[in-house]
């Protein structure tokens, strides 16, 4: 007999980090309600894509496209003015 946790609506609604702590440890919960009626809650497992290295792009074939048409990166001190500026400190 497998071990399944069962909760009521109420259970949900005032302790839900229980409830979901419950479905991470067994893959699942019931939860009961007053008519009767039985609901299964369960983690929803997302669908990923997996991105095969040769879909990403060429950024180093691209720097230095960049640099034969005559792009220079800003010095060092000015990416580190640049950094001050984003994070809201200049």
């Amino acid at each position: 007999m497998s071990a399944v946790a069962t909760f009521t609506l109420r259970d949900l609604n005032r302790r839900p980090a229980e409830v979901l702590e419950a479905v991470r440890k067994f893959g699942f919960v019931e939860v009961c309600a007053r008519s009767g009626e039985v609901f299964t809650l369960a983690p929803k497992v997302p669908h990923r894509k997996t991105r095969k290295a040769k879909n990403f792009p060429d950024f180093s074939g691209r720097w230095k496209r960049m640099r034969e048409f005559g792009h220079l990166p800003p010095p060092d001190a000015e990416n580190e003015r640049i950094d001050r500026i984003i994070a809201g400190e200049e």
